[in-house]
């Protein structure tokens, strides 16, 4: 669990550590040694890159014992809740002293609609490490919603005063201090916010509105339409800005309105009619499993991470976090074709990540499947054109097959254009030399060391090359 300033668990795409992805290795084509040397140091660094930018996976679904299929769908949903407690008290047991084990306790209470257990929980997770900004802020919010503003408000302040940048506790904030009738200080918070969701205009817009500015109010409540148009509180409150303004454009907000509620109201109709709380309580399940695993993972405990990220993938199937930490446990264990598996699946599930596209061709490329990697590279130059990896993982592919080297140099350069980082410079060196531009390749491999003269490897490939 990310314990930068502990506002990650919190939230959901957002709890633990970064999500990154190990250097992977690669199948050597048969070239000379300054070409096998320059794959390897390539492949090294560029994997290096990509482990900053990656998020976590899983594996094979499991599904629950024979035994709770002969259970009602009410008995085996209170057989999943007590497994998910189970899951987070194991937890807690074996690491007492983690404040990561005990706030994730404290989340699976709370999963429960047991906030009292939660909050005490996520106070003793601060007495563990202070710095939690995720543990003051979910406090903050079981206050609010017992109407607690006062003591809310402390919470939020305290979660702010770790991280400032943690979205959910400056709305809340607000809205406490709104709900106290402190309306100046909410909009001076509002204001200092990094940046505002709709419903954040919309209450930035009720503060304007309610100390009678009633031309920001009308700025804010039109910004949260811009970014929700079916935001009916947005539509009503330009509707009282409107009156008080005896502007006739009142009657038409408060229609819209009106009309929206009709519409949220017969949504919610159709939600309660077609609702699935075993779906619901899957999921959850499944996202305790998940980082608990995390947790195990962080203790060195790998096989019980992999046993809780199975189990997470084997009850809901649209986890892509339980998939990612798994697939990167795969590629660190040598077991690829697994890793590959749970890639595919995610990039089903969310087939606009171009990371995960990415780690499909890294994948591919050391198990020798040229012709999957080079689609799943050029995905990732379409979905992330201004960023290096995708160009330089094309590069190489072409490189490593000695095909298509004209390409590949060019490929190289807008790595190296848009990334003028030392391993993409030796990846561009390994392309002029390739091309047999001498002079090229030996400035790329100078500019290299240049930039990291604590790696010798990128001498030694100059020297190789001067040879």
């Amino acid at each position: 669990m990310s314990k930068q300033t502990k506002s990650k668990t919190g939230g959901a795409r957002a709890a633990l550590p970064a999500n990154v992805v190990p250097p992977v290795k690669r199948k050597r084509a048969r070239l000379p040694a300054l070409r096998l040397a320059l794959s390897f140091i390539i492949a090294l660094c560029v994997g290096g890159a990509l482990w900053l930018a990656l998020k976590p996976p899983a594996n094979t679904p499991q599904d629950t014992p024979k035994a709770a299929k002969q259970l009602t769908p009410a008995e085996l949903e209170r057989a999943l809740r007590t497994e998910q407690l189970l899951a987070a008290e194991t937890l807690v047991a074996a690491f007492p002293s983690s404040d990561d084990a005990v706030y994730l306790l404290g989340l699976a209470h709370n999963e429960q609609g047991d906030s009292e257990a939660a909050m005490k929980l996520w106070r003793r997770s601060l007495e563990i490490d202070a710095t939690r900004a995720d543990a003051n802020d979910n406090i903050g919010h079981a206050l609010l919603l017992r109407d607690e503003y006062a003591q809310a408000e402390e919470y939020f302040r305290k979660a702010l005063a770790i991280d400032p940048t943690l979205a959910t506790a400056n709305f809340r904030l607000a809205s406490a201090l709104v709900h106290q009738g402190k309306l100046r200080e909410a909009i001076t918070v509002l204001e200092k916010a990094h940046s505002l969701s709709a419903e954040g205009h919309r209450l930035l817009g009720e503060a304007y509105r309610q100390v009678e500015n009633y031309d920001k109010a009308k700025t804010h409540y039109e910004k949260a339409l811009q970014l929700k148009s079916g935001l009916a509180e947005a539509h009503y409150g330009l509707s009282k800005v409107y009156a008080a303004l005896d502007d006739e454009r009142s009657k038409e907000h408060f229609e819209k309105f009106s009309a929206l509620n009709r519409e949220t109201d017969e949504q919610k109709r159709r939600v309660r009619e077609s609702f699935d709380t075993m779906a619901i309580t899957r999921k959850s399940v499944a996202q305790t499993h998940t980082d608990v695993g995390r947790v195990y993972a962080r203790q060195g405990r790998i096989r019980d991470a992999e046993e809780s990220w199975l189990r997470a993938v084997g009850l809901d199937p649209r986890n892509t976090v339980c998939r990612l930490q798994l697939a990167i446990l795969y590629q660190q264990t040598n077991r690829d074709g697994e890793a590959l598996k749970l890639y595919g699946e995610i990039a089903t599930i969310d087939p606009s990540d171009a990371l995960v596209h990415l780690n499909v061709g890294r994948v591919c490329l050391k198990l020798g499947h040229p012709a999957r990697a080079e689609r799943a590279f050029k995905e990732v130059i379409r979905l992330a054109a201004d960023r290096p990896e995708g160009h330089a993982g094309l590069a190489e592919l072409y490189l490593q097959g000695g095909r298509d080297l004209t390409k590949a140099r060019a490929l190289a350069e807008t790595a190296v254009r848009l990334a003028p980082e030392a391993p993409y410079y030796a990846l561009l060196g390994h392309a002029c030399a390739i091309n047999r531009d001498r002079a090229g390749a030996l400035a790329a491999f100078n500019r290299a060391v240049e930039l990291r003269p604590d790696n010798p490897q990128y001498a030694q490939l100059r020297d190789a090359l001067l040879k």
